[in-house]
């Protein structure tokens, strides 16, 4: 017999091998793992076909012919290399946007049917923001519905009030006063304003840019402080139908040009 010595170096090197040699044995959710050739095997599968879990065969399962599934499984082959990119063209299929999508969180789901990227139909789905406001109003007064169109866009609260109540107002035949329709134009802009910019700082999260958003909501701030002075230290303000607020305060107008 023959004796065989390792240099130091080769030991130092042999000795990683052997760990993970013994943690690939184990494969503790707690300890370090390195992928196998079963594993990789079983990867090129998983990613043409999907991970197929098959329970212990019952008998049952023998009579009615569902045992041999997992073996059929076993024996398919897989990808002859991971990393190749096969192309094929789709030319109709249909994709779920939303409900889980960082575009449409929890708000909006559509079945969008798609021939490669031009979208040929698109079918909502509503119920997840359906707040049942046509119904919840029919039991108000036209005062006491104005408060649920602010939460049908909670970024735009103010334009969603001056529809409702231009709406009421040409349906009973009312003209409300000047000094009226300079307040809600006032106070449209601004909502336009914190509209617009919470709409281009949020895509600017979107594409990774974190910072703006930031810098947005202290600007956000001052417009809602206009809104809490002029409606007598309340931050939500309601339009009234047929007329404006109950009247702009003199602070308003000092936060104003202070601003």
């Amino acid at each position: 017999m023959t004796a065989c010595r390792f240099s130091p170096s080769l030991l130092f090197m042999l000795r990683p091998s052997l760990i993970s040699s013994a943690v690939q044995s184990t494969r503790f959710s707690h300890a370090l793992w390195f992928p196998d050739a079963k594993f990789q095997r079983e990867f090129k599968k998983a990613s043409v076909m999907g991970r197929v879990w098959v329970a212990k065969v019952t008998e049952y399962e023998k009579h009615v012919g569902t045992g041999n599934l997992l073996e059929d499984y076993c024996r398919r082959p897989g990808l002859s290399d991971i990393t190749e990119c096969h192309e094929k063209p789709l030319h109709y299929y249909l994709l779920n946007f939303g409900p889980q999508h960082p575009a449409a969180h929890g708000v909006l789901r559509l079945v969008l049917e798609l021939d490669n990227e031009i979208v040929m139909k698109a079918t909502p789905h509503i119920g997840l923001l359906h707040r049942a406001t046509e119904k919840l109003i029919e039991y108000k007064t036209y005062t006491q519905a104005l408060p649920y169109f602010d939460r049908l866009d909670y970024i735009t609260m103010l334009t969603n009030e001056q529809g409702f109540a231009l709406a009421v107002e040409k349906l009973l035949g009312i003209e409300i006063p000047v000094r009226a329709k300079w307040i809600r134009t006032l106070f449209a802009e601004l909502n336009r304003l914190a509209n617009h910019t919470f709409s281009i700082v949020t895509h600017a999260l979107d594409i990774g840019a974190m910072t703006p958003l930031f810098w947005m909501f202290e600007e956000r701030e001052k417009l809602f402080e206009f809104n809490r002075e002029s409606n007598n230290k309340m931050v939500e303000r309601c339009y009234r139908t047929w007329a404006s607020s109950s009247g702009l305060f003199v602070f308003f107008f000092l936060c104003f040009r202070r601003g």
